[in-house]
């Protein structure tokens, strides 16, 4: 199957994931998450799909055609078979394909697939769980209505250097909760 240069650079990037999670950049993968949902949320008013968020077919919803085929689709997966994929990640790797393909409009919101496709980037996968989306062990951000995400700000700055100040930023938090928690038990 041909397909576009958008496609192509999304696997070419999707093929250097490594899928296991990393706590490492846990800071701007929340970040990026709540960028990931803003994002969503304004395809899901957009195009009326509210019960569709926060993951969903933004190209399938679009109705406008120009899908991928499901052989080229299962190709693709077949070839991250084995890497540490979690159960929701086919399935969205599968959505952010079908957008590489659908036609780009001036008025339509930011793609919303380049936070999230960060999130990987950055350590891995993440799950779902109690009306959360969980990044690394006990971090989360609340899967809140889209309404609530269409409303927020956009990300002033997705690059690297902003990416990693939000990790220091978030690692220097950590480690003074860690210390007033040890020094709370040593007054026990």
């Amino acid at each position: 199957m041909k397909v576009n240069a958008r496609t192509e650079q999304l696997i070419t990037r999707l093929r250097g994931v490594v899928w296991e999670e990393s706590l490492v950049h846990n800071g701007s993968r929340i970040a990026l998450m709540r960028e990931y949902l803003r994002r969503s949320a304004l395809w899901a008013q957009a195009l009326d799909r509210a019960d569709a968020w926060p993951f969903f077919d933004i190209a399938a919803a679009a109705g406008r055609g120009a899908l991928l085929d499901e052989a080229f689709l299962d190709s693709v997966l077949d070839g991250l078979e084995g890497r540490g994929l979690r159960p929701l990640d086919p399935r969205i790797i599968r959505y952010m394909l079908d957008f590489t393909a659908l036609p780009a409009r001036p008025q339509d919101p930011p793609d919303p697939f380049e936070p999230l496709l960060m999130v990987h980037e950055r350590g891995g996968s993440f799950s779902r769980a109690a009306g959360s989306i969980r990044i690394g062990v006990g971090d989360g951000v609340p899967a809140r209505s889209p309404e609530r995400y269409a409303r927020l700000a956009p990300a002033e700055d997705l690059g690297p250097a902003a990416l990693d100040a939000l990790d220091r930023s978030w690692e220097e938090r950590r480690a003074g909760a860690s210390r007033r928690v040890r020094e709370a038990d040593q007054r026990s």
